[in-house]
């Protein structure tokens, strides 16, 4: 087994299975956690104080009204903080309350957002073998899931499981409906730093990279 030379890094992309099912305060959540994910990664620092002051903010108002009269509650409350506290780096408080969100999530969605997301914070964590854990859970619910494939991916690629990551983005090449503009693949080829990283690696991925790249004229 090989193990991968680069490191897990400490930002993220956050996307919603279902952005239309979102409340105005969940989505301005999960815009203000890709800019303060953002502002980490350009070492803003005083950006960076700010805008997690303005989540905490909502995060206030969002409890206040019981998830804005969300029909779940006792998962979307805590799922919601681990996202916030995702995004400003604290992974161990995120990991602690998207646990505590877990057994509250009553649907496959619920399911797969929390496990997708205990799975990519251990990965930033430096805990790969949990993470892969948590992708091997999420999987059964959303085996084709894109987001939960290349969170697993990157598990399995930072755990040391190189081909298997490979695998994943192998499977990926024959579907090219995957590869259109604003497909969710696309937008973690873009925008997911690790992924460009881990292209040095998997063959398939730079693959990827290789006909996204062409199909953009780049």
């Amino acid at each position: 087994m090989l193990t991968a030379r680069v490191e897990a890094m400490d930002t993220s992309l956050v996307t919603s299975p279902a952005p239309d099912d979102m409340s105005p305060i969940e989505a301005a959540i999960m815009d203000g956690c890709n800019a303060l994910h953002a502002a980490r990664a350009s070492g803003d620092e005083a950006c960076s104080r700010r805008i997690r002051a303005e989540l905490f903010d909502l995060l206030d108002h969002y409890d206040a009204t019981d998830g804005e009269d969300h029909p779940n509650p006792a998962w979307s409350r805590p799922n919601q903080r681990a996202l916030v506290h995702s995004a400003a780096g604290e992974l161990d408080a995120a990991i602690r309350f998207e646990i505590a969100a877990l057994p509250y999530a009553d649907t496959n969605r619920r399911k797969e957002i929390s496990l997708g997301n205990l799975a990519e914070r251990c990965i930033r964590a430096g805990r790969h073998d949990d993470a892969v854990e948590w992708f091997l859970l999420a999987q059964e619910i959303a085996p084709h899931r894109v987001p939960i494939l290349l969170t697993g991916a990157q598990a399995l690629f930072f755990a040391g499981y190189l081909a298997e990551a490979d695998q994943i983005f192998a499977s990926m090449l024959d579907m090219t409906e995957l590869l259109a503009v604003g497909s969710e693949l696309t937008a973690y080829l873009d925008y997911e730093p690790r992924l460009r990283v881990m292209a040095a690696e998997l063959p398939s991925l730079a693959e990827l990279y290789r006909r996204w790249n062409k199909a953009q004229g780049r």
